[in-house]
């Protein structure tokens, strides 16, 4: 992924006093500080991202266009006034990031819950083990909170937390922030394919280990040669002998995710891997872990059922067995 952070902007948000300590300066973009922004905002390309497009006029696209540190001073206002509604409130970095990726200017904005750690004073031989306050977590980790958006065409990924208040949950970002209702992200999209599924298999007594092993080849294989999941495709892939059920699963299917499942932008290797083997446990204790292709090869596996309703798994052409 080709990103190129060009300024920075740091402001920090205590629940103390529920106020913000507003920067008024860019911070100095030393190669740690740049390795450590690049790899959180390549962390929000994943698919627990929700994504959309932002019109022209609307005011928090608007604002991310403007000279970063001004966008920064409007937009955390916005942004801690909606927030200090939550009923957990922690000490949270507010980071500002303009940068390019692929060379199209991008703004990106992250919330960062800070932590409490232990450290080792080295020249403190009484009490070598201190506890700080507001460390930054490690780079590797996703932003609690965060929205890149793509200043030329209005494309954005949001990741939020809802928030707790009066005994409800908010997405206080997407609804009250962005004004915007985003596309469920990729991975709970995928996690409704498999629910609705399942459901409508149950439904017309289908739901065995064989169905639930066919809708996980059927997910993997669409990702990998499409990068995409239609509900209409899958249907005529699940239910092909059943008409009813293909337009059930359809239209349940759409009234979560309304639209193809798309990894624009994001990378699907996590849900690919994910679904690459089938992973079957037998009542005696044994499990299975059986890659796609060899699963649907029947040169290569063979499973039989018993006139006593049980089963027998044959597993053929074994040229070498290895103890590991």
């Amino acid at each position: 992924m080709d990103i190129y952070i060009k300024q920075a902007v740091l402001h920090q948000f205590s629940p103390d006093d529920t106020e913000l300590v507003l920067s008024d300066q860019l911070l100095t973009i030393t190669p740690k500080i740049e390795e450590y922004l690049r790899k959180k905002i390549e962390r929000v390309y994943s698919d627990d991202a929700k994504t959309g497009q932002l019109n022209s006029d609307n005011t928090f696209f608007e604002l991310a266009q403007a000279d970063l540190l001004e966008a920064s001073i409007k937009i955390a206002p916005l942004w801690k006034e909606e927030f200090i509604l939550s009923e957990n409130q922690k000490t949270n970095d507010l980071l500002f990031v303009a940068y390019e990726k692929n060379g199209i200017e991008h703004f990106a904005f992250l919330r960062i819950a800070l932590r409490e750690n232990l450290v080792h004073i080295a020249d403190n031989s009484d009490n070598p083990l201190m506890l700080t306050q507001n460390n930054l977590p490690s780079a590797g980790s996703a932003p609690d909170e965060a929205v890149i958006i793509n200043l030329q065409s209005g494309k954005y990924h949001l990741i939020e937390k809802r928030i707790k208040y009066n005994g409800a949950f908010l997405n206080y970002f997407s609804d009250n922030l962005l004004q915007e209702k985003p596309r469920v992200s990729a991975k709970k999209s995928i996690q409704a394919v498999e629910k609705t599924a399942q459901k409508i298999a149950d439904n017309f007594q289908e739901g065995d280990f064989q169905f639930q092993s066919k809708v996980k080849s059927a997910i993997f294989n669409n990702l990998e040669e499409d990068g995409e999941l239609s509900p209409e495709k899958l249907a005529n892939q699940l239910f092909d002998q059943n008409l009813t059920a293909r337009l059930s699963f359809v239209d349940q299917l759409k009234e979560v995710v309304p639209e193809k499942i798309v990894f624009d932008e994001i990378d699907a290797s996590r849900q690919l891997k994910k679904f690459e083997n089938q992973k079957l446990s037998l009542s005696n204790g044994i499990e299975l872990i059986v890659p796609n292709n060899i699963y649907q090869d029947a040169e290569s596996v063979e499973f039989i059922q018993n006139e006593n309703g049980t089963y027998s798994i044959l597993i053929k052409n074994i040229e070498d067995i290895k103890n590991n």
